[in-house]
């Protein structure tokens, strides 16, 4: 019996290297160390710049490097969920493949097993009746 495809591989296969990293790239940036690590690189730039007058309140250096960093991102996250949308619709298809054969298997054992049932003389039409 042929086994039934990997969505998982069949997805990946499908991947260009552009998506693969936008991939890796929102698998990170969506993760809580991320998230950590943006909080204190900015409490850490405000610190510095009120001490050192480089970046001095309002902060338009920072602002401006988080909002070119917020740009790309949502193109990246963009890329990532037309992705994610992709990967749904093969595990959709090959859930569906896998439902079909496991129908047309217990389709064809339930003949079997009628036709076994007729052969040692067993009334099966009260069982069917049952069953439905």
């Amino acid at each position: 019996m042929k086994h039934a495809p990997n969505a998982n591989e069949i997805h990946d296969a499908e991947l260009s290297r552009t998506e693969r990293l936008c991939r890796a790239i929102a698998e990170w940036t969506g993760a809580p160390v991320a998230l950590m690590l943006a909080i204190i690189v900015q409490l850490v730039w405000i610190t510095v710049g009120i001490w050192t007058r480089l970046d001095p309140f309002p902060f338009v250096f920072l602002l401006t490097v988080s909002n070119v960093i917020q740009l790309i991102l949502i193109f990246v996250i963009a890329v990532a969920q037309r992705q994610q949308s992709r990967h749904d619709q093969i595990r959709a298809e090959t859930d569906h493949e896998a439902l079909c054969r496991l129908l047309l298997a217990q389709e064809a054992q339930g003949k079997i097993l009628a036709s076994l049932a007729a052969r040692q003389g067993v009334d099966v039409a009260d069982v069917a009746v049952a069953h439905t």
